[in-house]
C-alpha cells in the first residue's frame, strides 16, 4: 500500500472530489440514519483503504424507492459528495470523517455526470453496455450511463417472448444497439436482437425438406393450423394428421411432436411442415 495512503487513507477520495472522479462499488448493506434531522435509509459502500462510504437516500436516486434493500450486492456508480452542488457550505457539512473512516458519497451526482456525457456522445447505431433497471410486460428498461433506455420486448431476441417481467434479473448487464434518440424529449430506444445472428440466415442448413424433426407446439389457430417451434426464433406452420381429431388448443400448447419438413422459404421466413407423430405427451 502507498505509504501516504496508509497514513492518510482518505487522501485518495479528497483527490477524487477535486477531480470529479466517478467510481463503481458494491452496496454491502443498508442502515437507517437521520443526518439532517430526517430519518432515511443509507446505502453502505465498501471503499478502498478499509473506508466505508455512505450514500444517503436523497443522494441515491432522484426517484423515490420504498427501500434501498433491493440494491444490496448490486454495483453502483458514485462520486464523493460535492456539497457545493447542493448549495451547502463544505465546512458545515463534513464529507470526510477521518476518525470513523467514513466518506459521504453521491450516486445522483455521478449519474448526472454520466448522463451529460451520454447525451453529448450517443448516436443511432452505437453499441453500448448497460444494466437492466426495470421491466414491464412489453419492455425492459436498461440504464446506460445513467440514462434509462427502453428495450421493447420484441427487440430482446428473435424467439417469441411473452413478457419482459422476470425475464432477466435486475442488475444484469446487457450489450445493446441504440436504434432511436430524441434529445429534446430525452427518449432512447435500444435493441439486443440487432446484435444477434438472425436464425433464418442458416435455416436451410439446419432443416432439410422431407426430413423429420422434433418441435414444440406454441399455438393453435383455427382454420390456419398448428404453429410449432423448431428452434429459438424458428417457427413453422404445421398440419395435423386428422383435424377432426385435433385436441383443443389448451391441450396441445407446450407439447412436443414430430414434424416432416415440406418446404423452407428463408426470404418469407416460413417453413411448411406436417405433424406425422401425435404430440408425444398425449
Amino acid at each position: 500500500m502507498n505509504e501516504a495512503l496508509a497514513v492518510h487513507p482518505i487522501k485518495e477520495y479528497r483527490t477524487s472530489l477535486r477531480r470529479k472522479t466517478i467510481h463503481q462499488g458494491t452496496v454491502i448493506g443498508v442502515e437507517n440514519h437521520a443526518p439532517f434531522g430526517q430519518k432515511m435509509q443509507v446505502a453502505l459502500v465498501e471503499l478502498n483503504n478499509d473506508l466505508k462510504g455512505l450514500i444517503y437516500e436523497t443522494q441515491f436516486d432522484k426517484q423515490n424507492y420504498r427501500s434501498l434493500v433491493g440494491f444490496i450486492d448490486h454495483t453502483v456508480d458514485f462520486m464523493v459528495l460535492d456539497v457545493t452542488r447542493l448549495g451547502k457550505d463544505a465546512e458545515n457539512l463534513n464529507v470526510f470523517d477521518e476518525e470513523k473512516g467514513i466518506v459521504l458519497l453521491s450516486r445522483v451526482q455521478a449519474l448526472e455526470e454520466l448522463q451529460e456525457e451520454f447525451w453529448e456522445t450517443a448516436e443511432i447505431d452505437h453499441v453500448v453496455t448497460g444494466v437492466v433497471s426495470g421491466f414491464e410486460d412489453e419492455r425492459l428498461y436498461v440504464r446506460v450511463k445513467g440514462v434509462i433506455c427502453v428495450l421493447p420486448i420484441h427487440d430482446y431476441e428473435y424467439d417469441w417472448t411473452v413478457s419482459g417481467r422476470n425475464l432477466i434479473a435486475l442488475g444484469t448487464e446487457l450489450t445493446v444497439k441504440i436504434t432511436f434518440i430524441d434529445r429534446t424529449k430525452r427518449q432512447v430506444r435500444v435493441s439486443r436482437k440487432e446484435l444477434l445472428e438472425d436464425p433464418w440466415n442458416r435455416v436451410q442448413e439446419k432443416f432439410g425438406v422431407d426430413n423429420f424433426y422434433r418441435g414444440q407446439i406454441i399455438s393453435v389457430v383455427e382454420n390456419v393450423g398448428v404453429f410449432v417451434k423448431l428452434a429459438p426464433g424458428i417457427e413453422a406452420l404445421a398440419w395435423y394428421p386428422d383435424e377432426r381429431k385435433m385436441p383443443k388448443d389448451g391441450v396441445l400448447v407446450g407439447k412436443t411432436c414430430t414434424v416432416r419438413i415440406k418446404n423452407v422459404n428463408p426470404k418469407s421466413r416460413r417453413i411448411g411442415t406436417k405433424i406425422i407423430d401425435f404430440p408425444h405427451e398425449i
